[in-house]
């Protein structure tokens, strides 16, 4: 995990611990407003670049999902006006609507596959990006337990 991104956790940790309880408050504290805002920033600042690769991945898959269905439908509706035009009752145009109807299963099947693997690949990435976002979770949580064993040892 980033080192820099351990530091702005440790310090909103002290900011929360230097925090004073209000009175009749049940428990709750004032803390710099301010303060916590610009660790909050800095940690957005700081993220992991995985995190951010996650996020351009979950865009890329849409925008590859978006295009593969927008091909698709071209090269559909391409074989489809390619059949209309050829259509004549002719020997000529028996062969030609048997050769639109061969396109447009190809361009259908070629649609299925451009979605399928753009789908797999995007998975692919997903279950990588889960991966490493599930050890950075477990690192959070093992730094938070540090922080706490360490002011509970005080």
């Amino acid at each position: 995990m980033n080192s820099k991104v351990d530091e702005i956790l440790d310090e909103l940790d002290e900011v929360l611990d230097k925090a004073r309880p209000v009175p009749f408050g049940g428990g709750k504290c004032l803390v710099d407003v301010d303060r916590l805002r610009e660790l909050v920033d800095d940690v957005r600042l700081n993220m992991p670049h995985e995190i951010k690769e996650a996020r351009l991945i979950a865009f890329d898959r849409e925008r590859i999902l978006n295009e593969a269905k927008s091909k698709s439908e071209s090269i559909i509706s391409q074989a489809e006006k390619r059949a209309q035009s050829i259509v004549s009752e002719t020997e000529i145009a028996k062969e030609a609507r048997k050769k639109a109807i061969e396109i447009l299963t190809k361009a259908q099947n070629n649609a299925k596959e451009v979605k399928r693997n753009a789908n797999e690949y995007v998975d692919n990435l997903m279950n990588s990006t889960e991966k490493f976002m599930n050890i950075a979770l477990q690192d959070v949580r093992k730094k938070k337990g540090e922080i706490r064993d360490s002011r509970r040892a005080k």
